[in-house]
Formats: structure tokens, C-alpha cells, sequence
């Protein structure tokens, strides 16, 4: 059995960091990098891309993407497609020409292929808000639609629009500890703590 040492804080509690101090608007010299699921992580929820900005203070934001099977879904047709197209454009320029893929898959494949090496060297500016005045969002992402990345050698044309919300959706609040306590002792549970009074 091995020891358990609390005084070792560092292995048990975290520094929770909010990326840019948690404000939305264009956020410059950020790293970016793709992760890609490992081929044994048979999770259908988790995402097989995610494209993660790192800011100054090590806090990250990020966005999932899926696989889709047909290139007539609306979650491939209406909005994926269109990231891919301004991810692959902030990094290489508007004039990109892209190779004709078979399938959404592919697309998805392909692009993050060709992106995954650029986004590696330098550094990035991104937008990022707290989704849209119409979606609104308790954490920030990137920008959800329209330029979103460029690097930072590149003059400045990122910036937040009128349907892009700025302000932080208000998280559930949460329970009080009381309550947290008074359900766990009622009715001779296991976890009554009874024993805290003695």
C-alpha cells in the first residue's frame, strides 16, 4: 500500500487558470497546437480533433471536431466545413486551394494534416467570446463565426462583431455545503457524519 502524503499539495490541488483573465476580444503571441484521440479511445464524445490555444499564463481555450459521415449533415455542412475553411485560411492566407476530398472525413483528416505543422511554429492571434448574443456561453471559445486565427506577423484584421457576446452566461449557482450535508445525513445514510459532533 502506498502513502498518501497531504502536505505534497501539489498532487492534489491545481491552479485553475481562465484563459486571457477570462475577457473576450483578440488575443495575441498565443500558442496553438492540434491534439488528435488516440486510436484506442473508443469514446464517441469526445472529440478526434481539438484545435487548443495556450496563452501567456499557460490557460487554454479549445474547439472539438467530429467525425461526420455524409457531407449533407448539417452539423458537417452548416458549420464544420466553414471552420475548416477560416482555421486553414488564418494560417495560410486566403488564397489557399484546397486538395478535393471524398468525404467528410477526409476533409476533416486532411485539413488538420495541413494545418497541425504550421500552427506549431510562432505565434497566433485569436478571437474568442463567450459564444453568440444568440448562444450564449458560461466559457470562452473561439469566435464562432467568421476569421478567428491569423498569425501574429500578419496585420491585424481579427476583431469581435455585434453578434459575438462578450459577457459571461451565469453559471448554475451552487448548492451550500449545508445542504450537501443535511441530504447525506438524512434517513440513517452511510455517509451520516454524526460522528463530527462527538
Amino acid at each position: 500500500m502506498s502513502e498518501i502524503n497531504l502536505n505534497k499539495s501539489e498532487d492534489f490541488v491545481k491552479e485553475f487558470k481562465v484563459f486571457n483573465d477570462g475577457i473576450a476580444g483578440v488575443v495575441e503571441n498565443v500558442k496553438i497546437r492540434i491534439e488528435k484521440k488516440a486510436s484506442s479511445d473508443t469514446d464517441d464524445k469526445k472529440p478526434v480533433y481539438k484545435l487548443i490555444a495556450t496563452d501567456s499564463q499557460g490557460a487554454e481555450v479549445n474547439e472539438g471536431f467530429y467525425y461526420h459521415k455524409d457531407a449533407e449533415e448539417k452539423g458537417f455542412k452548416n458549420y464544420q466545413a466553414q471552420r475548416l475553411i477560416l482555421l486553414a485560411r488564418g494560417v495560410f492566407g486566403d488564397d489557399i486551394k484546397f486538395p478535393v476530398w471524398s468525404n467528410p472525413v477526409e476533409v476533416l483528416d486532411g485539413v488538420m494534416k495541413m494545418v497541425a505543422p504550421a500552427l506549431s511554429k510562432g505565434a497566433w492571434r485569436v478571437a474568442i467570446a463567450y459564444g453568440t448574443t444568440k448562444r450564449k456561453e458560461s466559457y470562452l471559445g473561439f469566435k464562432s463565426f467568421g476569421s478567428f486565427i491569423q498569425p501574429m506577423s500578419a496585420e491585424n484584421k481579427l476583431a469581435l462583431d455585434r453578434t459575438d457576446n462578450t459577457e459571461r452566461k451565469p453559471l448554475p449557482e451552487a448548492t451550500a455545503a449545508s445542504e450537501l450535508i443535511s441530504d447525506v445525513t438524512k434517513g440513517g445514510n452511510p455517509g451520516n457524519l454524526d460522528w463530527m459532533n462527538s
